[in-house]
């Protein structure tokens, strides 16, 4: 069995709670989704001491609300895992969505599945997952992004209750800087709890942006995971143009 302290650096995107990753560089999700008819890709390079790992992750907007999204990692060195990916489907229709005297809340859903090729085989199995999502925008410098679910191990059947947890500050328009924490129930089966910080540079103002992001479990020796990535969004699917 493959826990989720081993996956966390190959991209957490291999488990549920996060595969088809949630929009770089958080790895909570936000309740939106792409516009209908648009792409977005992101990619990120990954790495923990000598282990890293290489990830691409697009998404389009396949109906109002609706956003379908994938991943595929590459690990090196591929002694125990040649790689994985995931599939995810986020539903945030925008009758979830309401001025409260709290700032404006959004609501959506989230499924996902994700798989692994370890080393001596071939595909297989790994997780299911479904989370809710709450995003809150108490002022307009500051977003607040909780998730809550369960996710459940193919394998074994063995399940956890999931809690991401992300604040999110754009000083500037060009910056956006975040701290998020992740955590579950079944520490002995999915790992502890993952924090991470990062931030975001805009090269073109929410089209073209680069990230840097660290990790560190808590409670074990393992050191900091390392990421960066970019993101590129509003891309277009063929026959579709800009309104």
């Amino acid at each position: 069995m493959v826990t989720r302290a081993a996956l966390i650096f190959i991209g957490a995107c291999l488990n549920p709670d996060q595969a088809a990753w949630a929009g770089r560089p958080l790895s909570s999700d936000d309740a939106a989704t792409a516009d209908t008819g648009t792409c977005q890709v992101e990619s990120w390079l990954e790495r923990q001491g000598g282990d890293r790992a290489l990830v691409i992750a697009p998404a389009c907007g396949i109906a109002p609300g609706m956003e379908l999204a994938a991943d595929y990692s590459t690990l090196h060195p591929r002694d125990v895992l040649h790689a994985g990916a995931g599939l995810a489907f986020k539903w945030a229709p925008e009758a979830w969505a309401w001025d409260t005297p709290a700032g404006a809340l959004k609501l959506g859903l989230k499924l996902s599945a994700s798989w692994l090729r370890p080393a001596a085989s071939g595909w297989q199995a790994s997780e299911l997952g479904a989370l809710g999502l709450l995003t809150l925008q108490p002022h307009e410098d500051w977003t607040l992004h909780a998730n809550l679910g369960r996710t459940r191990e193919r394998s074994s059947g063995n399940g956890a209750t999931l809690l991401n947890l992300a604040l999110s500050w754009t000083p500037i328009e060009q910056a956006q800087l975040f701290a998020e924490t992740l955590a579950n129930n079944r520490r002995q089966v999915f790992g502890g709890t993952v924090n991470t910080v990062g931030g975001r540079w805009w090269l073109l103002k929410d089209v073209l942006g680069l990230d840097l992001t660290a990790s560190r479990e808590a409670g074990t020796g393992a050191g900091t995971v390392w990421s960066l990535g970019f993101g590129w969004y509003g891309l277009h699917l063929p026959g579709r143009t800009a309104p």
